[in-house]
């Protein structure tokens, strides 16, 4: 089979325009769009050892209102988790959410236990640092 790389097979475009580059978003490798999310939220404990931990309460309310890949240890009130960004509703449309996370925590906050409050951010990571 003849190789399609950078050939414009007939048609006038190139079949392969990104072949071998990298372009953001850099979580995009022939898979959905990843977002790195901070959650953060106060009266609640960050045991995740605990059975029905309020940690555990959030990770499963997050479940229910996204995608998510991974969810790393917590610490001091907060953790980092892994969604799939078109899962993600920000309840005034079916649009991905990108500043707007009030209905996940909404959600997560109506799911754990008390009355914690519940903050969510998109992360950057640029080389080694998060932010």
């Amino acid at each position: 089979m003849p190789s399609l790389i950078g050939a414009d097979a007939g048609s006038g475009v190139n079949v392969a325009a990104n072949y071998l580059k990298s372009t953001s978003p850099f979580t995009q490798f022939g898979t959905r769009e990843l977002k790195l999310i901070s959650v953060s939220y106060t009266g609640a404990d960050t045991t995740p050892t605990i059975s029905n931990s309020l940690f555990s309460q959030g990770v499963r309310a997050l479940q229910l209102v996204a995608e998510v890949y991974a969810v790393f240890a917590p610490a001091a009130g907060a953790f980092i988790a892994v969604v799939a960004a078109d899962t993600v509703s920000d309840a005034q449309s079916n649009s991905v959410a990108t500043a707007n996370w009030t209905a996940v925590e909404a959600a997560m906050t109506a799911a754990i236990t008390g009355t914690p409050a519940v903050t969510v951010a998109t992360l950057a990571v640029s080389g080694t640092t998060v932010s």
